[in-house]
């Protein structure tokens, strides 16, 4: 897998992480949570691929030629999910307005979850999917030191930029951040099939 395709699937995966920030970022966080975060997020973009890759390549010389197609469906997975997820037809819509209102009535503290193991807990739930194309680039035998630091790095990058638009203004960015990156996996995962 070449450094382009590397970065895509980083970017991908920070869609999820960048949406998150985003909703974060509306509550008003501070700057030095913005720094916190970012690199928490960043390092458990760095481990969980990693572990995946390891797992992924032990599966690979199980499987052989079979483990490029498991690891393909993985992806188109992943990504047909992160689709599924911007436009189910259960999730109800607010305008901003209302839904700033309501948090702001409910007086929820806005950096609340994000003390304690709050913060590692958020980390890991966003970086979950990075475990699974983790196992995906084991398996096609991709180089493991520069693709697990591009992703912490694109996946730190993107949480900070989430978390300051987020927290500068109230923005609908963070489905269509979702829908690209899950567009993105798709799309690749259908190219490892050919």
């Amino acid at each position: 897998m070449n450094l382009a395709w590397v970065v895509a699937v980083a970017i991908a995966l920070g869609a999820d992480a960048f949406s998150l920030s985003l909703a974060i970022g509306l509550t008003g966080i501070r700057k030095r949570m913005i720094v916190h975060l970012s690199l928490v997020v960043a390092v458990f973009h760095v481990f969980m691929p990693l572990c995946g890759m390891i797992l992924g390549q032990a599966i690979g010389t199980i499987l052989g030629r079979y483990a490029i197609f498991i690891g393909a469906l993985v992806l188109v997975g992943l990504g047909g999910r992160m689709i599924y997820k911007v436009y189910r037809p259960d999730t109800e819509q607010f305008s901003f307005g209302k839904a700033r209102e309501a948090f702001f009535h409910t007086k929820l503290s806005s950096n609340r979850s994000l003390n304690g193991w709050g913060i590692y807990v958020l980390a890991a739930s966003v970086s979950l999917d990075a475990l699974s194309v983790g196992v995906s680039l084991g398996t096609i035998r991709a180089e493991i030191l520069i693709t697990v630091m591009i992703m912490g790095l694109v996946a730190g990058l993107m949480t900070g930029m989430g978390l300051v638009l987020g927290r500068m203004m109230g923005t609908r960015l963070g489905d269509k951040a979702e829908l690209l990156g899950g567009l993105a996996l798709f799309l690749i995962g259908v190219k490892l099939f050919f």
